[in-house]
């Protein structure tokens, strides 16, 4: 009980939102359109490219485990377990593209965030890159 309540306040305390509200620039914009828009790979450039902003750094990262997420959907659950005889193509085929769709629109909603200047929290994905993040 004590661990759960010492994780609910961590999480509360890791919050950028007043990082960005000290340096909001079209550059930072920028930064954070190509981390969601690239995928993985948008988000790997600006996470190594990325030195001072902390708020743009842990976009691009969760940027990255969610693009990571969205190409593991594809590849693993659509094409491998599609290729199931008789029920693989009928249940698994479409289930990652949906999980990859659903991952997507979750990027776009943190996208806008991001351009407001606020955090927005995907499920797991904020999770791994609050685990991750040092700086």
């Amino acid at each position: 009980m004590e661990e759960e309540t010492k994780l609910k306040e961590e999480v509360a305390k890791t919050n950028y939102d007043d990082e960005a509200n000290k340096d909001t620039t079209s550059g930072n914009k920028a930064a954070i359109i190509l981390s969601y828009l690239g995928s993985w790979l948008g988000g790997l450039i600006v996470y190594l490219l990325e030195k001072q902003n902390r708020f743009i750094k842990w976009h691009a990262l969760q940027a990255l485990i969610l693009g990571v997420f969205e190409a593991a959907c594809v590849v693993i659950i659509s094409s491998l377990l599609g290729m199931i005889p008789y029920v693989g193509w009928y249940f698994f085929s479409w289930f990652g593209s949906l999980l990859a769709a659903a991952a997507w629109v979750l990027g776009i909603v943190a996208l806008i965030m991001g351009c407001l200047g606020k955090t927005f929290r995907i499920p797991g994905a904020s999770q791994l890159a609050d685990k991750w993040f040092k700086m």
